[in-house]
């Protein structure tokens, strides 16, 4: 177990970072976040020991960091940097054997017991057809695997990764960080750039803002639009992806109208048909309304992270009277409504058919639908409210309708 217990330290007698403590659990990966300057690589060569502490101790399995040999400390702690460059030519093996430094006396050859704890590392990195190959002939992605595979040939307790997949292509960053999340029995603490990468692959998330944890906790503790204002200064929503329950942020871009004037609107949804209408008109200024959706419908995560109110139910459930009656009432107030295209069946043309009741507003459709309901009863509701329905086509045909009325 690792304990990182009220540190500060810096350069030159002046300290970067401030009373800083966390202790991971065992085997968790905690990602370290913030903007920059904010001290994430001074916290993590605090915790490697290649600074001093001004105050404060770091402690693995309850030894002191700083009066560990770097020799012992090889066999605790494992290091994936940033950089991957390797200047001398080298075999792939020959680089993950490396890692085996520390426990290789000074005149001594490695044992049968080093060599299989080498390919083990290079099994686990899926380096076996890459071996024999010069590490400088081999691709940026895969000499990171090598780097990787040399920390786990140290067998270390911990690993600190600094941005150690900041240079490569997403699909080899997500190669990198399944790999490491994988690692069983090893803590990983790493320096994240990117938000939504530190979100998916992190158990927890420490939040560094001049030098001081200003939010730690789970991803979707952490990861907020509060935050990424307030310490980002970006204008963004967190949304939630709808497969790993993960925080995911969407950065908005200013360019809604916000001199037009601002309306009520109600926003009919499904299966995430709604999510850019309700960006887009949100950016507006609009007052946004949406539902009646499945608490498991992406819309319903759009809607809650831009603060929509929303009208829910459980997944599979119909809505009741209380519910239909409460969509009534906000349609009833409502400036406009805009339909999204998307699939209606029978459970869900009831957010349709409450239009029929409200004979005077106006209603845009965006796209088209899919009609999944039993004896036409789509075409029937919308042949009802056909004198009221402007189809706009898409978002720029929305701006424009409704710009115009």
């Amino acid at each position: 177990m690792i304990i990182v217990d009220d540190i500060s330290s810096g350069y030159g007698g002046d300290d970067i970072i401030r009373d800083i403590s966390f202790s991971p659990g065992d085997g968790e990966f905690v990602g370290i976040i913030g903007p920059n300057g904010s001290g994430k690589s001074t916290l993590l060569k605090s915790i490697a020991g290649i600074l001093n502490l001004s105050c404060g101790i770091v402690k693995i399995d309850e030894l002191d960091v700083s009066k560990v040999s770097p020799k012992d400390m090889a066999k605790t702690l494992g290091v994936v940097p940033q950089e991957t460059a390797i200047s001398f030519d080298y075999s792939v093996f020959d680089i993950v054997m490396m890692g085996r430094h520390a426990y290789i006396g000074r005149f001594s050859q490695e044992s049968a017991e080093d060599i299989d704890i080498v390919n083990h590392a290079i099994d686990t990195c899926n380096l076996r057809h890459l071996a024999e190959r010069s590490v400088n002939e081999i691709s940026g992605g895969e000499r990171q695997r090598v780097i990787i595979a040399r920390a786990l040939a140290q067998q270390p307790k911990v690993l600190l990764l600094d941005e150690a997949t900041s240079h490569l292509d997403i699909n080899h960053q997500m190669e990198i960080l399944n790999l490491i999340k994988d690692l069983s029995g090893v803590t990983k603490i790493g320096v994240f750039h990117d938000l939504n990468l530190a979100s998916q692959y992190c158990d927890r998330l420490i939040l560094l803002n001049n030098g001081k944890v200003c939010s730690s906790g789970l991803p979707n503790e952490v990861i907020t639009q509060k935050n990424l204002s307030e310490f980002y200064g970006i204008n963004a929503v967190v949304a939630v992806n709808p497969i790993t329950k993960k925080p995911k942020i969407v950065s908005l871009i200013e360019s809604g109208d916000k001199s037009a004037e601002k309306l009520n609107i109600h926003i009919i949804s499904g299966g995430g048909s709604g999510c850019e209408i309700m960006y887009a008109l949100y950016e507006c200024g609009h007052i946004l309304t949406a539902g009646i959706l499945s608490i498991d419908d992406s819309d319903y995560y759009a809607a809650k992270s831009l603060g929509i109110d929303v009208l829910s139910v459980m997944p599979f459930s119909p809505p009741d009277n209380a519910m239909l009656c409460k969509l009534s009432e906000i349609i009833s107030e409502a400036d406009a409504v805009v339909i999204a295209g998307m699939c209606v069946g029978d459970g869900n043309i009831v957010n349709i058919d409450v239009l029929t009741e409200n004979q005077d507003i106006p209603v845009y459709v965006v796209g088209e639908f899919s009609d999944f309901t039993s004896g036409g009863k789509l075409n029937d509701t919308l042949s009802k409210i056909k004198k009221r329905i402007h189809y706009a086509g898409d978002l720029s045909g929305l701006s424009s309708e409704i710009s115009g009325r």
